[in-house]
């Protein structure tokens, strides 16, 4: 469970030669698109940034593999460069890592770098690997140490800060391919980390002789790698609600990197509760567990959120705390609770409890028995409670998506009750589905929008009423609106568009241009699955205020912003007389306009 560079990639080399045993490999998803950058005419320096464990490092040495594997004889080595004759004549200079380069060196290759990077000399390539803060603390202090190329350092320090900061890749002015590991993640990415741990060839070959593997009580190791594997044809569900809930974090820029994904995937397996100084399980272990029936201590649900770790390494890795962020296993849910003691309803139960038993009914029974029983004192009513966490945490990950009970959905024991929702909503989007898919979020929205602006409880879907307060008030609120209400839906007028946001990847909210009018940069409402969250809440009837203050305050701005760009093209030669709109609802919850003018 390393949090500092013992899963780094040259450290994994070490250990493979050490044990004896292959290592974990995934693919490298931006392998090719580096290969392209350093070969032909157009060739351009490429640099790879991220934080720790984004497998920079891992995508340096699969492109030698491929391209010059006789530069990986003695690799990493004791030089901080290594310098390659390409094909094509020229000088690919390669550092795996900017940090790990003396000052000295980084001296001597900054005048180098520099001028590559402004494409002033074709003949020399270069494959740099270095976080954000690395990279940008090279080139500042380089142009602060003054001297006649200061100009040119500070330019290249304005350049990639822009291009960190809008996420791009590229820019004019600069010949480089900045790839940001950081924001690469996808489902795929997340199936090949699991797979290649789930599938080592050495499970099989180690495990097969094992008597715990075929006793009658499981070998916790196997039994928790087979909850996370497809069976019968069926894919995990396990795995499947791990992957939403990482997708989830991912919108909500909570990025995950591929080495505590690893991690993830290991402490499931592994985990053990017993022992906080030790653990993870090894085949010993393991052997004593199922001997005594202790499967509470090796629970990979509870795993999954680093249950079995003490607080201080669980914080430390942020995979964990994408699951406390959740609030899995500590939000509680009426139906639920009730049918964990209850049994009712039967069907709810046998949804939960008919499938694998040893982590279900075989665990959880004894500790409701004695809790209903009354005689086991406090220790009982802990043990039932810790009980209730663990069960709702394995309800999260197999209750199917579409449950007969509302209440029962997987996403309404987290924190985020529409999250199941907003991937929906992400899926469309990306799938660039028809407005008779995203307009059933689009209504939603709206109303939640028309709810939190107005503090009235509208029931209007079709107009948008961008309101707010006139003059300094505390109000939180506001019924005054000094353009239109925007509808849903037209063609020939101002109109409500989701749609994705080509940067961010994530659903934003925005008022659409119709292509006869002069065209505008429109202010967006980014919907991060917070926001999504809160005005999904609101527009099913939660208070605005008092549910999100943040998020509140957030489309008040937006409402600001949107209007002032709506009136800014409205702006007319001739004064005319100021209209203001007095907001109010119908008897039908509609939102009703009485137009003064000022």
């Amino acid at each position: 469970m390393a949090t500092s560079d013992t899963l780094c990639d040259e450290n994994v080399r070490l250990a493979e030669g050490e044990y004896g045993i292959a290592s974990i490999s995934t693919q490298a998803p931006r392998l090719q698109d580096i290969a392209a950058e350093l070969a032909g005419d157009g060739a351009r320096n490429v640099i790879l940034t991220g934080t720790a464990g984004d497998g920079k490092t891992y995508h340096i040495r699969r492109y030698l593999e491929d391209h010059y594997p006789a530069a990986l004889t003695g690799w990493p080595g004791a030089e901080g460069v290594l310098r390659i004759t390409t094909p094509e004549g020229r000088e690919l200079r390669v550092i795996r890592d900017l940090s790990e380069i003396s000052d000295s060196e980084k001296v001597a290759e900054l005048a180098s770098f520099a001028g590559s990077l402004l494409g002033e000399a074709d003949e020399r390539l270069y494959l740099v690997a270095a976080n954000d803060g690395q990279l940008l603390k090279y080139f500042r202090d380089a142009a602060r140490a003054g001297g006649p190329e200061a100009g040119r350092y500070r330019m290249l320090h304005e350049h990639i800060t822009e291009m960190l900061r809008a996420e791009s890749e590229t820019a004019s002015g600069v010949s480089l391919r900045l790839m940001n590991l950081s924001r690469t993640w996808s489902s795929a990415t997340v199936d090949a980390i699991f797979d290649a741990v789930l599938d080592h060839p050495d499970w099989d070959s180690t495990c097969s002789g094992c008597a715990v593997a075929t006793g009658n009580n499981p070998c916790p190791i196997q039994l928790n790698r087979s909850l996370l594997m497809a069976s019968k044809g069926v894919p995990s569900s396990f795995r499947r609600r791990l992957r939403e809930s990482l997708r989830l974090a991912a919108a909500n820029d909570q990025h995950v990197p591929i080495r505590q994904l690893l991690t993830l995937v290991v402490n499931i397996i592994l985990g053990d509760a017993k022992n906080a100084d030790r653990p993870l399980l090894d085949c010993a272990t393991a052997k004593k567990r199922a001997a005594a029936c202790d499967y509470g201590s090796t629970n990979p649900y509870n795993n999954a959120m680093g249950r079995n770790l003490r607080d201080d390494r669980r914080r430390a890795n942020r995979v964990f705390g994408i699951f406390e962020v959740l609030g899995v296993g500590f939000e509680t849910n009426n139906l639920v609770d009730a049918m964990l003691v209850q049994r009712e309803p039967k069907q709810l139960y046998a949804t939960l409890f008919g499938q694998e038993p040893t982590y279900g009914s075989n665990l959880f029974d004894p500790l409701r028995r004695e809790y209903l029983g009354g005689g086991g004192g406090d220790v009982a009513i802990r043990n039932f409670r810790r009980g209730l966490e663990a069960q709702r945490r394995r309800a999260f990950f197999l209750f199917p998506d579409h449950s007969n009970f509302e209440a029962a959905t997987p996403w309404r024991l987290t924190i985020f009750h529409h999250g199941g929702e907003y991937l929906g909503l992400l899926d469309a989007l990306e799938a660039n589905a028809g407005r008779d898919i995203t307009d059933v979020f689009t209504r939603h929205l709206v109303r939640g929008l028309n709810r939190a602006l107005t503090g009235m409880m509208a029931s209007d879907d079709n107009h948008l009423w961008l309101s707010g307060t006139i003059g300094k008030t505390d109000d939180p609120s506001g019924r005054v609106a000094t353009v239109e209400a925007v509808d849903r839906t037209s063609s020939t007028n101002l109109s409500v568009k989701l749609s994705r946001d080509p940067v961010t990847l994530r659903p934003s909210l925005g008022v659409a241009v119709p292509k006869l009018w002069e065209q505008s940069k429109m202010p967006q409402l980014d919907l991060r699955p917070l926001l999504f969250e809160y005005l999904m809440r609101v527009a099913n009837g939660s208070l605005p205020a008092s549910f999100s203050r943040q998020c509140h305050q957030e489309i008040r701005h937006y409402a600001l912003v949107a209007t002032a760009a709506i009136r800014a093209m409205h702006v007319e030669d001739e004064p005319s007389p100021e209209v203001v709109r007095m907001l109010s609802l119908g008897s039908q919850g509609e939102v009703q306009a009485n137009r003064i003018e000022i």
